[in-house]
């Protein structure tokens, strides 16, 4: 067997998945995904894969993480203090509600500049997005 290759199931292993309530997530302290500590309930929510005995097989989670999104600013008012200014405010309203992380998507690399004069760091990996169709999916058969 390769490494990295799960072995060979003699019997499929039938997993149920769902949310898990926070008052269960101590369940999560031996695996990798706590190894920092569990998150703030009141910012994330945790799905897990169980077996039939109960046992937690995967984990996927939710975090409710701020994400910065419209600034503008009136034309005539680049090139100002307007940007600073409403920056300073929403850092220090994040500040206040221990927020350690706020999000924004920038594709102009002219904003990318702006972003790090001001204090953004580029974050690890690439940013993908799964697109969620309004339409919950047909419930399928077992």
């Amino acid at each position: 067997m390769a490494i990295g290759e799960a072995p060979p199931l003699s019997v499929p292993l039938r997993t149920a998945a769902r949310l898990l309530p926070p008052g269960e997530w101590p369940r999560l302290a031996g695996l990798p995904f706590a190894s920092q500590g569990l998150p703030d309930p009141s910012s994330a929510i945790v799905f897990v894969a169980e077996d039939p005995t109960g046992a937690i097989v995967g984990l996927w989670a939710i975090f409710l993480q701020p994400v910065l999104d419209g600034l503008w600013v009136d034309p005539a008012h680049r090139l100002t203090p307007v940007a600073s200014q409403l920056l300073t405010t929403v850092r220090a309203f994040l500040q206040t509600e221990g927020v350690q992380y706020a999000f924004t998507v920038i594709a102009d690399p002219g904003v990318m500049v702006l972003a790090h004069k001001a204090g953004f760091v580029r974050a690890p990996g690439d940013l993908w997005m799964l697109p969620v169709p309004a339409d919950p999916p047909p419930e399928r058969a077992s």
